[in-house]
C-alpha cells in the first residue's frame, strides 16, 4: 500500500494505492493523520484502491472526526462504484461528504 500526498487547487489530495485492509490500515492512518496535522482543507481520492475493509473506514471516520474538531473539511472523491457501495452499506455515506471529483468538491472547501 502507498500513500500519495499532493495539493490540488488548494486542497490537500490523499491518494491510497492499492488496498485498504488490516495489514494496511495502519499505514494509510499514518499517512493521514500526518497531513491533518498541517492541512485543513482535505480531500481523499480512492480511484486507485479496488478494497476497502472496515479497519480502512475506520481510518476515515477518525479522520472525520479529528477535521471536523479543528474546523477543516474532509471530501471523499473519486470514487469507484464498489468502493462506494462499502460506504453506503455501512452508512457512512450519510455521516461524509462524498463527490464524485475534487472539481465538484468546491463548495465544501469554501
Amino acid at each position: 500500500m502507498e500513500v500519495k500526498v499532493s495539493t490540488e487547487e488548494g486542497v490537500t489530495v490523499i491518494t491510497p494505492v492499492g488496498r485498504v485492509d488490516t495489514s494496511t490500515a495502519k499505514a494509510f492512518e499514518d499517512g493521514v493523520m500526518n497531513v491533518l496535522s498541517t492541512s485543513s482543507k482535505v480531500a481523499v481520492r480512492f480511484n486507485e484502491i479496488d478494497y476497502i475493509s472496515s479497519a480502512g473506514l475506520r481510518v476515515i471516520l477518525m479522520a472525520g472526526k479529528k477535521i471536523t474538531a479543528s474546523k477543516g473539511v474532509l471530501v471523499l472523491i473519486n470514487m469507484p462504484e464498489k468502493i462506494f457501495a462499502v460506504f453506503k452499506m455501512s452508512g457512512f455515506d450519510k455521516i461524509l461528504k462524498i463527490c464524485p471529483s475534487l472539481e465538484e468538491s468546491k463548495s465544501f472547501f469554501n
